[in-house]
């Protein structure tokens, strides 16, 4: 044997693992699967990452660690008790967050546009989900009396262009997201009242709602203070999420239009609260009956 074969059969064998997605985003996609419910095996979340089993349950020991679910024998199962938790502290970047979930934010949009409708007054809040309900709006056909109010420069644009009265604020551009923050949003918004507001967020836990940004929550917060109706639009991926700032508590929401029920813990916390939830129906085809 050749000093070349000998250094050749002494490496050790290649992994069979592909290249592997950041543990968190591991435990965060095993935390989300859990949060929709049942049951999660060893053999699915090695399969979908293309990792070993001694990873997977090394991530499953972590999160049992954490208190953030219960291993079982093969897998794990959501908590019995106690909401089962994921805390962002990285927002997305808009466009990534477009393309998530889409269908089911196309559902909510399709609902917001529909629940609102007949309201002359509107406060979008930024997001994609909200992005989303201003297009479905527009679509619908809004009431020309209709006065639009937002800090998203996404959403003054596509009201603008609609031929709807549009009114924005001042403040500093947020590049990434178009939004307008800072104590000169929040004064130029505090001389209005609205209808309803339409607002977005990170995630919901039975202590309230979530977002990223402390610069955006002053922004929504004043949208909750001067609004009859404060209407929550909400993917279900985003039950039982933390994320940096709480917005504000479930008693201070009116409505919650989402894609799915809510999970049992939190639906029960949201009815003592008094928030209406507003399930959204497949999507309608276009020109099709209702």
């Amino acid at each position: 044997m050749t000093q070349q074969e000998k250094t050749t059969t002494s490496l050790p064998p290649p992994s069979r693992e592909r290249s592997r997605a950041p543990a968190q985003a591991r435990k965060a996609r095993i935390l989300e699967r859990l949060n929709l419910g049942g049951s999660i095996s060893v053999t699915d979340i090695a399969q979908e990452f293309g990792i070993s089993d001694m990873t997977v349950r090394r991530d499953l020991a972590e999160l049992e660690r954490d208190g953030l679910l219960e291993r079982v024998h093969g897998g794990a199962v959501g908590l019995t008790r106690g909401p089962l938790t994921v805390i962002d502290d990285a927002e997305p970047i808009f466009e990534a967050r477009s393309r998530q979930n889409a269908e089911r934010k196309a559902r909510i949009a399709q609902a917001a546009a529909r629940h609102v409708a007949g309201r002359m007054t509107i406060a979008f809040d930024l997001g994609t989900t909200v992005l989303a309900a201003a297009n479905a709006i527009v679509q619908a056909g809004p009431d020309p009396q209709l006065r639009a109010f937002s800090n998203s420069l996404r959403i003054g644009m596509t009201m603008a262009r609609a031929g709807i009265a549009t009114y924005m604020s001042g403040g500093l551009i947020r590049a990434e997201e178009m939004s307008l923050t800072g104590k000169e949003a929040v004064d130029g918004f505090s001389r209005y009242y609205f209808d309803v507001a339409l607002l977005a967020a990170s995630g919901m836990t039975t202590e309230g709602v979530f977002d990223y940004s402390p610069e955006e929550v002053a922004v929504k917060t004043v949208f909750l203070q001067r609004s009859a109706e404060r209407v929550l639009l909400m993917d279900s991926t985003k039950f039982r999420r933390i994320s940096t700032v709480l917005i504000a508590t479930l008693p201070e929401i009116s409505t919650l239009i989402t894609d799915a029920p809510p999970p049992p813990e939190l639906a029960t916390v949201l009815d003592a609260a008094g928030v209406r939830i507003i399930v959204a129906d497949p999507l309608q085809p276009p020109n099709s009956p209702g």
